[in-house]
């Protein structure tokens, strides 16, 4: 009976304050309001269905709490998190955006659940209207294809690329008799992206390529470079995590489509980099951030914390990735590798050579990258014929989808090698593999004069480095 009367008392001893605490707390509410509706998504009924029962709660000023919600300390967390929520995407206002933003925000939306980090899983554990099934996702992507971007000719875009090349040639030419390799960077840019400098970086024009992408929600071809840890840790497998030091730049440029379907890269938009250090960026997965915007001109985005804020949570769906995106293209080097014959030394390997330009071809599904050694580069980068000495590689691949961003197209299998190679005359001479494993090919001359008028006419893509 003691026994009974001993735990009873301790009982209530735990009890009783622990009750008054939770009512006590019941009283500490922040404010969750519901401001006015002003400009709320417009889209097709089916659509806005999907998007109202599985985001409305937390991401539009329509915020429904479940009695289960309204509890403290859950009440807190429910309040923290849809503030956070609409800080990143607010249905409310999303007609208010820009067309382009507004693909953007669905397309990104679309890629977070995809990778299943929307809807929160805290969330859809009582919340089990939050889930959107696969075929609701289909429905979502047919919808952001609509207003996503539509590849057509532009005479803007194309009278912005010719102004935008003529003024980076100009500046480069002064160092036409210089190798790009030795050619010193240009003047650093003195502003600062949250602690991150530019100078270290200015000379990212010349790194290796990575991966390269068509991104068809906003219209920008992307091309991945990386640093020579980068390349190392690439070709050693150790990419999960990347290592201390190793660095990407992913440039983007408009892209420029023909009316034969082809699209070409048009005017240079910004540079973003990742800078991958475990201890100093230890609070922001590891990585450093940091955005330079506004074509030549070249200045930092995000003038505040609110910029790696957006970064991360972004790449937050990627985690188990180290939170990169970019899949290297070396899933594809088995192939080109058994190209013995193809020499290292004109670039043939996209691993060693530098990038002149990169090419898609959406009647063919394919994707290109022309890539040259230092006398090519420089030539192409000044607005000049190919040089004596001169060595131009193009490798096209088929394209796939790009599983980690939908809204992006990347390579997939290599389907030919196209070497060009000036000797001292400057006269070129044409090598063309084709098939897996490569193997050497004879085509006949009309395609062999064809290739070379269509290779060599590529600009190079504009790469800034001041």
């Amino acid at each position: 009976m003691k026994q009974v009367r001993s735990f009873w008392k301790k009982l209530r001893i735990v009890v009783i304050p622990g009750l008054v605490l939770f009512i006590a707390i019941q009283f500490v509410r922040p404010s969750q309001d519901n401001p006015p509706v002003t400009a709320d998504l417009q889209a097709p009924p089916q659509v806005k269905t999907i998007l109202r029962r599985a985001c409305y709660d937390c991401h539009s000023n329509e915020t429904k709490l479940a009695w289960f919600d309204q509890p403290a300390p859950a009440y807190w967390l429910v309040v923290q998190d849809v503030k956070a929520a609409r800080a990143v995407l607010n249905f409310s206002h999303f007609d208010s955006l820009p067309k382009g933003v507004q693909a953007a925000k669905l397309f990104e939306c679309i890629m977070q659940v995809e990778q299943e980090a929307m809807p929160l899983s805290q969330y859809t554990l009582l919340h089990h209207g939050g889930k959107i099934s696969a075929e609701e996702l289909a429905v979502l992507k047919q919808y952001a294809v609509t207003i996503g971007y539509h590849a057509k000719p532009d005479t803007g875009r194309a009278r912005a690329l010719a102004e935008q090349f003529a003024q980076w040639t100009a500046a480069t030419t002064a160092t036409t008799a210089t190798p790009i390799s030795a050619a010193p960077a240009a003047a650093s840019i003195a502003d600062e992206h949250d602690g991150i400098s530019y100078s270290p970086l200015a000379n990212f024009s010349n790194w290796r390529a990575v991966s390269t992408t068509e991104r068809f929600d906003n219209g920008t071809f992307r091309l991945i470079l990386g640093n020579d840890i980068t390349i190392k840790a690439i070709r050693e497998g150790h990419t999960n995590p990347w290592p201390d030091g190793a660095t990407f730049a992913k440039v983007a440029w408009d892209q420029l489509p023909d009316s034969a379907g082809e699209i070409n890269a048009g005017a240079f938009k910004q540079v973003e980099f990742m800078i991958r250090d475990s201890k100093k960026y230890a609070s922001t997965f590891g990585w450093g951030w940091a955005r330079w915007v506004g074509g030549l001109a070249m200045k930092p985005y995000g003038k505040d914390a609110s910029f790696v804020a957006e970064c991360m949570n972004c790449h937050r769906p990627v985690k188990k990735f180290d939170y990169t995106f970019t899949i290297p293209v070396a899933d594809t080097l088995a192939l080109y590798d058994q190209a013995t014959s193809l020499p290292d030394s004109i670039g043939a390997h996209p691993l060693t050579g530098k990038v002149i330009t990169t090419i898609v071809n959406t009647r063919e599904g394919t994707m290109s990258t022309l890539y040259g050694n230092d006398v090519a580069v420089h030539s192409s980068r000044t607005g000049l014929p190919y040089a004596a000495g001169s060595a131009v590689t193009l490798l096209t691949w088929s394209q796939r989808d790009d599983t980690h961003w939908f809204g992006g197209r990347i390579p997939k299998g290599l389907l030919s090698v196209e070497t060009i190679s000036f000797n001292a005359a400057g006269t070129p001479a044409y090598t063309r593999y084709e098939g897996s494993p490569l193997a050497k090919k004879v085509p006949p001359a009309g395609f062999v004069a064809q290739r070379l008028q269509y290779i060599t006419a590529k600009k190079a893509s504009i790469m800034p480095r001041q």
